[in-house]
């Protein structure tokens, strides 16, 4: 019996077990995001027997493509995003501060900042796929120690999907290097050797380990067919040995993918739309309707002879055709309904438009309520909106994309000095706060808080309320540094609120002296003093201006209150002119309409 010998594994067919786990997934999640034409094509469903495939191909060519999970998602990568400018970055290197800074050809050569390429390259990915990875090269350098001595030759970093990290064995944790070897795969250009333009793309995987012998990192790159291959894909290549002792690669891993209970929504989403839009371009006709008398003979029944046998001919070969339109009349039999046009029903598509409209919603809800998932905060059954753990969420984020830099800059400094003691690594601190919350979620928010500071009597509580109110308006939008500032303020100030009219009617009445008020409403220390010296002119040319000397008019009937006993004076004066107890004419003195 003749046996069959298996080919053995080549090094380039090998995966990762959490590979295949999750392949399946990874174009559907990519699809979900990207939208377009790629995405229409490939999950758009014909309605089986109920269209030919001219009719669906019609119907798909008028299809638009909903894209809500990837609005949503977005949402999220923005807030973090315009977090990353508030990034602290300190000491390291001179070429890696110009390059983080997007100077020299920035991170990765091109001229991108660490913000953009974080945010660009790697944010996107990693909310779309939960998993992306980071390579810190440097280019090769033969008989010199360090990069330092070489001036812009320095390490770059690019970034790997998770379709191209196909393999991987992790260390100890004792062991210094993450990794112990990793295989990844890169897909590179052919170019035209005459004009150097691209012609093609082709893979190209390169093999990263630690030789057991010298302890240092080894490169290996192969072509399609698993040979042996230089950088620059000459045949024959063998390993390049870099001078530094870990496999300069960071995997940032959230998990899973936001997208993973949405993106049978956007599917089934883009089904119902295709549907919708199909039904109101195809069915939204009015069509006419004519009452005939079932005893009259139409055109389809056989015409007689007179001896009462059918006519050659048979039935008749096709309906009446009638021409419709305000220039066209038409005869209907007695006693019978006049034509009419009746319009198709719109239940149908009122109430699919409903479901789309809560499926949107649902998406919306879902993402985040995987955001919140991310800090551990929210269950599969949860349906609340909670902004603390939806925060939360976002601040795990962060924690993961801080991480991921502080060993970037480790990997960077590494190439730039081999000697440990010696090497000048970068700190990172990233903000410990995010939100996702718009500026109207803001203002609602803060509003509800400043009710419930003049209702509480502690001082203390009424602080801690106003510092509340600081964070909810403004916390991710500026520093942290100087929101800690504006709550220190509010500790020290001597005033729990500062609300206008509450504090001028304090004023007015006497119960809060002249410089409270006025710090309260934000003016300077000192500002009051001034003010009162304005006052006191105005008062002294109100009373000239109104002959306030005479002895018998009070001072508060001609607008200088301060120097009034009584503060009902005007009124009351007004009121005495008008009475006409005394007065021959009962007619009361009040001015008339103006002409």
């Amino acid at each position: 019996m003749a046996t069959t010998t298996q080919a053995p594994l080549r090094l380039i067919d090998s995966r990762h077990p959490s590979f295949f786990s999750g392949w399946m997934d990874w174009e559907r999640w990519r699809l979900v995001y990207r939208g377009g034409p790629e995405f229409r094509e490939r999950y758009l469903r014909k309605f089986n027997s109920r269209e030919d495939d001219t009719e669906f191909q019609e119907r798909k060519d008028l299809t638009p493509v909903p894209s809500f999970a990837k609005a949503v998602l977005n949402e999220i990568r923005n807030a973090i995003f315009q977090r990353l400018g508030d990034v602290v970055r300190r000491n390291g290197t001179d070429a890696y501060q110009k390059a983080v800074a997007g100077e020299t050809g920035g991170v990765d050569l091109r001229g991108s900042s660490m913000n953009f390429f974080l945010g660009d390259k790697i944010l996107t990915d990693l909310l779309v796929m939960g998993k992306v990875g980071v390579y810190v090269d440097a280019p090769e350098i033969t008989n010199i120690p360090t990069l330092a001595d070489v001036g812009n030759r320095r390490p770059y970093l690019y970034s790997y999907a998770v379709e191209d990290i196909l393999n991987f064995n992790s260390s100890k944790p004792e062991e210094p290097s993450e990794f112990k070897s990793i295989l990844l795969r890169d897909t590179v250009l052919n170019y035209d050797m005459l004009t150097l333009l691209p012609l093609d793309y082709t893979q190209r995987f390169r093999l990263v380990y630690i030789n057991q012998e010298t302890g240092f990192v080894n490169v290996q790159f192969m072509d399609p067919n698993g040979d042996k291959i230089s950088r620059d894909g000459e045949l024959g290549g063998g390993p390049v040995e870099l001078k530094i002792t870990r496999i300069p690669f960071v995997m940032l891993d959230i998990g899973d993918s936001l997208l993973k209970d949405v993106a049978e929504y956007q599917i089934a989403l883009l089904n119902i739309l295709s549907s919708d839009v199909s039904y109101a371009i195809r069915s939204n006709f009015p069509f006419l309707t004519i009452q005939r008398d079932p005893r009259a003979a139409g055109g389809h029944l056989k015409a007689a002879n007179t001896d009462g046998s059918a006519q050659t001919g048979g039935q008749g070969a096709a309906p009446e055709v009638m021409r419709v339109g305000p220039t066209y009349g038409r005869y209907y039999d007695k006693d019978t309904l006049p034509p009419e046009f009746i319009a198709p029903p719109s239940e149908p598509l009122q109430t699919s438009m409903a479901l789309r409209k809560e499926m949107e919603q649902d998406i919306r809800k879902l993402v985040n309520l995987s955001v919140q998932g991310l800090a551990g905060r929210a269950s599969a059954e949860s349906k609340s909106m909670d902004n603390q753990g939806l925060d939360a969420g976002l601040s795990f984020i962060g924690l993961i994309l801080e991480g991921a830099e502080r060993r970037i800059a480790d990997f960077w400094a590494s190439y730039e000095e081999r000697e440990p003691t010696k090497r000048k690594i970068a700190s990172v601190k990233y903000p410990d706060r995010y939100s996702l919350k718009t500026d109207k979620d803001r203002i609602e928010e803060a509003s509800k808080l400043a009710e419930l500071i003049a209702a509480v009597p502690s001082r203390i509580a009424r602080k801690e309320i106003s510092k509340n109110f600081t964070h909810v308006l403004l916390q991710g939008k500026i520093k942290v540094d100087i929101l800690d500032k504006i709550s220190d303020e509010i500790d020290s100030a001597p005033y729990t609120t500062s609300d206008p009219d509450t504090i001028i009617k304090a004023r007015d009445a006497g119960i809060v002296g002249d410089q409270t008020a006025s710090m309260a409403l934000g003016f300077e220390d000192d500002e009051y003093l001034q003010a009162q010296k304005d006052h006191i002119k105005r008062a002294q040319e109100i009373a000239k201006a109104q002959g306030v000397a005479k002895a018998e008019s009070d001072p508060g009937a001609r607008g200088v209150d301060d120097l009034s006993a009584d503060p009902q004076a005007a009124a009351k004066e007004k009121a005495e002119s008008r009475n006409t107890d005394l007065k021959v004419s009962t007619k009361k003195p009040v001015r008339g309409e103006g002409k």
